[in-house]
């Protein structure tokens, strides 16, 4: 597959209609070091079957409980992400960061969050982000971003980089929107843990963003091992 580094997206309408498939599965939690003490033996009893942990931060930062969260997952027999929250420093060198700390990783994701702190990063960078970590690892990466950002403009033409992305959208709502770009998501965060649907905390971790993978369990674990639309 061919990436073009600095693709620049097309305005499109923000709105779409809501997408919810027939079947879902509750079973997906990002965490961060802010979420601390976990146990995931108790969260996967509790039927948690994957989760996404934060790796790394820009250009040189890195999440201090990564590694160790990492193996005691996967010890726990957790399916296992990551993601990068980006900010507007070059893409390239922002990737060179998370893939030093999550190469290996089947499921790697890209945080399009606005960003207060570091820089709020463009839908040209997010693109730019996710070609490269195609060409480093072969997959395409999860978007994290809602229909709101970054800079409302969604993803742009129907072919472009970012919609050759599986969506995980965030939406507390209980009619979920996708970008323009998508017309469906793989993941769809539906609670923080203190607002949004279902919001109960999770055992052995508490309160928590929590997702559901569009499809049953079975399909969610094939998909880990080769994420795609």
């Amino acid at each position: 597959m061919t990436i073009f580094a600095g693709e620049q997206p097309r305005l499109l309408p923000l709105l779409s209609a809501p997408y919810v498939p027939p079947i879902t599965s509750d079973a997906v939690i990002d965490l961060s070091h802010w979420q601390a003490p976990v146990d995931f033996a108790r969260a996967k009893s509790a039927g948690i079957v994957a989760v996404i942990l934060k790796a790394t931060q820009g250009l040189d930062w890195v999440d201090v409980a990564f590694a160790q969260r990492f193996a005691a997952a996967t010890a726990s027999g957790l399916l296992v992400g990551a993601y990068h929250f980006l900010d507007d420093s070059p893409p390239e060198l922002q990737m060179d960061n998370f893939l030093s700390v999550a190469e290996g990783c089947s499921v790697l994701a890209l945080d399009a969050e606005p960003n207060a702190i570091g820089g709020t990063v463009t839908v040209a960078q997010t693109a730019e982000a996710a070609g490269r970590l195609n060409m480093a690892t072969g997959f395409m990466p999860l978007i994290y971003i809602n229909r709101y950002g970054p800079d409302q403009r969604g993803t742009g033409l129907p072919n472009s980089v970012l919609s050759r992305c599986p969506l995980w959208l965030p939406a507390y709502s209980s009619r979920p929107v996708c970008p323009p770009g998508w017309s469906k998501w793989a993941l769809w965060q539906h609670t923080d843990g203190n607002i949004g649907s279902d919001a109960v905390p999770v055992a052995g971790i508490g309160r928590c963003d929590r997702s559901r993978f569009a499809g049953t369990i079975a399909d969610l674990v094939t998909w880990w091992k080769n994420p795609q639309l």
